[in-house]
């Protein structure tokens, strides 16, 4: 059973990671390519938001995923977007249209908001409850490391190849990611409609939602995802680059270095979450968030010394010492809550209770990033008052972590659970 078990998983990630970096590659040609035809950052911007609206799409992925053979699904959904693939390089070939270019990505990105919660919802199947938090991770860091490397590569091989044959080379790579995901073994039980695929799946949309909410742990869980995502991430993304690049007046290698670091560090917790949550409990997970906002009070300290070439130099060293943990804190407690509720739910549920919170935490992003950006939008060389929000933000978060599971315990998360084997 162990060797199955490690067969499937050796697949799941192998087909993960080559259908990944293929989308990595083909949303990266494209978007080099509409500003490169364009010369507009607004039309180039644009074209990205479209492109992520699809998330809100993906608790019905999860109530197909729940329904349906996932082995089948993952399947199909790379066989999809290699067509999609094809279909896009024969348009650049006919047409300059952006607007066709857009309605492409977006229906690509479609694909891949159902692709998430088939994967999420296939891991408590294929391991055992123990080997959750140890094998998500694993998931987390070779996806994360695969849209790393992905854009470096097709950077390179944008310039060499050009955007149409890099288009046919993503294409390749899903059909690969497909073959080898025709490999895997999911249990899978066939649940009969009884009212046609579109009803059945309206009632299971439905009675996902109804579990969210009737679920105390569910409900809480999600909601600290979010709220994660809401101020540690969207500082990583949007207040980062600002404090590299014009608090510390970072040139392009150590601005490079410093976002690397960072990146880098979100993979090492992913890949170290099975070690590190072994003493972690559902009652003591407000720590990780205090220890953050700590670690950021020091950065801002570290911050305050910029200004002068030795200043900057103190103040990239405190970023990095105060950085690392942090973004390693990140994955681990996003991780830690992915298992535990993966744990909890019911299996007729768990792929609408996976892409309920991953659209919930992935929404919470961008509305993260536009008031960190409305923050930083003035900022010179001091950032004391806009790091010092965000601090205070990441121990309110704390705070609410700890009363929203100060009473709850491993045993009690034991006694709801159904996912028993």
């Amino acid at each position: 059973m162990i060797g199955k078990v490690n067969k499937n998983i050796l697949y799941l990630i192998l087909g993960q990671v080559i259908s990944v970096f293929g989308g990595a590659i083909l949303r990266f040609a494209l978007s080099l390519y509409v500003l490169d035809k364009t010369g507009r950052a607004d039309i180039f911007a644009t074209i990205l938001a479209i492109s992520s609206i699809p998330v809100l799409f993906a608790p019905i992925g999860g109530a197909i995923a729940d329904r349906f053979d996932r082995r089948l699904l993952m399947v199909l959904m790379d066989v999809t977007n290699a067509v999609l693939a094809v279909v896009l390089f024969f348009i650049l070939g006919l047409t300059d249209s952006i607007a066709m270019i857009g309605l492409l990505l977006f229906l690509l990105s479609i694909v891949g908001s159902f692709d998430t919660p088939v994967v999420t919802a296939s891991i408590p199947l294929l391991v055992k409850k123990d080997q959750l938090e140890q094998i998500n991770g694993l998931v987390n860091a070779v996806l994360s490391m695969s849209n790393v490397v992905a854009p470096i590569i097709g950077g390179i091989l944008y310039s060499i190849l050009g955007a149409q044959k890099l288009i046919v080379g993503s294409a390749v790579f899903f059909i690969l990611a497909a073959i080898i995901e025709s490999f895997l073994r999911i249990p899978f039980e066939k649940r009969p409609m009884e009212s046609g695929v579109l009803s059945t799946l309206t009632a299971d949309l439905k009675d996902g939602f109804r579990e969210v909410r009737n679920n105390r742990i569910i409900f809480n869980s999600i909601l600290i995802a979010a709220l994660i995502n809401f101020t540690l991430a969207a500082f990583f993304i949007v207040g980062v680059p600002v404090v590299l690049r014009v608090v510390l007046q970072a040139s392009d290698t150590i601005y490079g270095i410093g976002l690397s670091v960072i990146s880098l560090s979100t993979i090492l917790g992913a890949i170290f979450t099975g070690v590190f949550t072994k003493k972690l409990r559902i009652n003591n997970l407000y720590k990780l968030f205090t220890l953050s906002g700590l670690l950021l009070i020091l950065m801002n300290v570290g911050l305050m010394f910029a200004g002068s070439p030795m200043g900057n130099t103190i103040g990239f060293i405190a970023f990095i010492i105060t950085g690392i943990p942090i973004g390693m804190i990140m994955s681990l407690i996003s991780i830690y809550l992915i298992s535990m509720v993966q744990r909890i739910t019911p299996k007729e549920n768990i792929g609408k209770i996976m892409a309920t919170i991953m659209a919930v935490s992935q929404c919470a992003v961008p509305v993260g990033q536009i008031i960190i950006g409305f923050l930083f939008k003035t900022t010179t060389t001091n950032v004391f008052f806009q790091v010092m929000i965000v601090a205070v933000s990441v121990l309110l978060v704390s705070g609410l972590c700890w009363y929203l599971f100060k009473n709850s315990t491993d045993d009690e998360i034991g006694e709801v659970g159904y996912n028993k084997e």
